[in-house]
């Protein structure tokens, strides 16, 4: 297997030199504008290289490879890797906003980063609105960037038409599932249930994080057909849910040193994971109303690190991580036996996808 981690090294490397092409050519443009306009570029690069595992970049790369393994032009795919992680920072950085994460990636958040740079220079009186209105339009700029990359890739107008037309659905999914998960987190606990929160994983992870990448690096490689597509997406859901499952307990139990996130995050910004779901249906009187107290009565800035440990507490007990450590092991032989009966995708491909799974929905990072 060490022969797929040096694959994943081999796709970082391209997707990280891409990325940094790109960001010289926005320096460049936008020192030419104006130099005030050069934290745009700055922040947007740094936040972008500062870490993040590369996996929708890979995927892309898989995808090209699904039906002929090695085949087809490198740059032309980089361009399509460098566009998905342009896109995943765009995401990122609206979605720090709307869960007030201040740490991503052992560094600030993009509106903590610009609300700091306004309390050292500015004299706004705001400045943590400030912050979130520059953040706002760097994620908006980076989205821009894709898109960009995209357009770049010269494909035939009927292979480019299904790739901006699955890009497009993808982003929409996306959308959708970030509305319900905001949504849910301000809903009380008892009008959400298992398979509302799986809904938002099957929309904002899986068909984002696994389906689409495939997806589009599939189509890149001009070598797709509807059945490679279908194989493709059989896999990518119960994996992506995995995926999002095995984040959602990393998020609870996970050392912030590790993950480079704020212990707790999910708990305080009420977010109505599975594991909090699970707990709520199955625990005592007692529980529940301690856990309605965290996730519907007080404000985040109130939820401190001794409920975050009893959240915790709850969740063992009532056997809701065992729940759903079983759960990811149903997904994952899900995914497995998909991508075993595929006909169109290629053993290379099969055994990248297998090794992925069982690294990701088992990782403790």
């Amino acid at each position: 297997m060490e022969e797929f981690s040096d694959l994943l090294n081999y796709s970082v490397k391209i997707v990280e030199s891409k990325l940094s092409e790109v960001f010289s050519e926005l320096d460049k443009e936008a020192g030419e504008v104006t130099p005030h306009l050069n934290s745009i570029p700055y922040i947007a690069r740094d936040y972008t290289l500062r870490g993040g595992k590369r996996i929708r970049a890979f995927l892309a790369l898989v995808g090209f490879w699904s039906k002929a393994w090695g085949s087809g032009d490198v740059d032309t795919v980089s361009k399509l890797m460098a566009a998905l992680e342009l896109l995943q920072s765009y995401l990122l950085i609206h979605d720090d906003i709307m869960d007030m994460d201040e740490l991503r990636r052992g560094g600030p958040t993009v509106h903590v980063w610009f609300r700091d740079e306004c309390l050292k220079t500015c004299s706004s009186s705001n400045c943590t609105h400030y912050g979130i209105s520059q953040a706002i339009t760097v994620g908006d700029y980076l989205e821009a960037t894709a898109v960009e990359n995209l357009a770049m890739l010269k494909l035939p107008s009927e292979a480019f038409e299904k790739l901006l037309v699955t890009y497009s659905k993808g982003l929409r999914k996306v959308a959708y599932g970030q509305y319900l998960d905001v949504l849910f987190s301000n809903l009380p606990l008892a009008r959400v249930g298992e398979n509302d929160i799986l809904l938002v994983h099957k929309l904002k992870t899986a068909s984002y994080t696994v389906e689409l990448p495939l997806h589009l690096g599939a189509i890149a490689s001009l070598k797709y057909t509807d059945k490679l597509l279908k194989e493709l997406s059989s896999y990518a859901i119960p994996a992506g849910i995995a995926f999002q499952l095995r984040d959602d307990i990393i998020g609870l139990f996970g050392d912030p040193r590790t993950t480079g996130k704020p212990s707790g995050s999910d708990v305080k910004g009420k977010k109505k994971t599975l594991l909090v779901i699970r707990a709520y249906q199955l625990s005592s009187s007692k529980d529940k109303e301690f856990l309605e107290k965290v996730y519907d009565e007080l404000p985040s800035e109130e939820i401190t690190d001794e409920h975050v440990e009893r959240v915790r507490e709850i969740v063992k007990s009532t056997g809701s991580l065992d729940y759903n450590l079983k759960l990811i092991d149903e997904l994952v032989s899900q995914a497995m036996q998909e991508v075993e009966k595929a006909v169109e995708i290629n053993h290379e491909a099969k055994e990248v996808l297998t090794w992925l799974l069982n690294k990701l929905a088992y990782r403790e990072r």
